[in-house]
């Protein structure tokens, strides 16, 4: 004889919680081997530039200021035209800003690792972009904290573009006239491509905006 049909409703199995990064080791050893390979590159260029760019190895030391003034030297050109070594200590931020916040500075790099990270292990496993973007972040983040605690001063060695000046005797505040007269790192290049990188993949994965109005009957 047949059963008789169940009337009650079938229910639906739950669906598993969504797999984070910090779940799966190899989410976690493809983020720390960027991370470490990026900062290794940060902190050899920086080293090899302040011991050969100049004439003599250029030493900071935090208790003497005066060793901030990086004596005059010759460039080393990387890329004619385009790419320079040129060394300088900036003290600062971005732009040179908040010269003499070190520890200001040192303060919000911490914090902003460890935000980083927290991002990272609650992350998709399959996001690896993300991921790689965060290595970056984290990446720059270190090594310029690193040269923070250590020296006092965030040490810089890239010049791009060198010959070149705004059009029209254009200046920037301050009145540099070079295309982009300010000296980076990899640690700076590092954050940047990161956070746009982040920028596009949040955009990229936003979800639609809702349709404005009433459906017609």
């Amino acid at each position: 004889m047949d059963q008789p049909a169940n009337d009650q409703p079938q229910t639906v199995p739950p669906t598993g919680t969504p797999v984070i990064a910090g779940q799966q080791g190899r989410c976690i050893a493809v983020f720390l081997l960027v991370a470490l390979a990026v900062l290794a590159a940060d902190l050899g260029l920086k080293a090899y530039a302040f011991h050969y760019v100049a004439d003599t190895p250029v030493v900071l030391d935090p208790d003497m200021p005066a060793s901030m003034e990086v004596p005059f030297h010759s460039p080393t050109v990387l890329v004619p035209g385009v790419l320079h070594l040129r060394l300088t200590a900036n003290t600062g931020a971005i732009f040179g800003m908040g010269k003499g916040s070190r520890w200001v500075f040192v303060a919000v790099s911490i914090i902003a690792v460890g935000f980083i990270g927290r991002i990272f292990w609650r992350s998709p496993a399959k996001a690896v972009m993300l991921q790689v973007a965060l290595a970056l972040i984290l990446a720059g983040a270190l090594g310029n904290l690193y040269d923070r605690i250590q020296f006092a001063a965030v040490r810089d060695m890239l010049h791009l573009f060198p010959e070149m000046s705004l059009p029209f005797g254009l200046a920037w505040p301050g009145g540099a006239r070079g295309l982009y007269p300010w000296i980076f790192n990899l640690a700076d290049v590092a954050l940047l491509l990161g956070v746009l990188t982040v920028v596009w993949v949040t955009w990229k994965h936003a979800p639609p905006p809702p349709a404005s109005g009433k459906a017609r009957g």
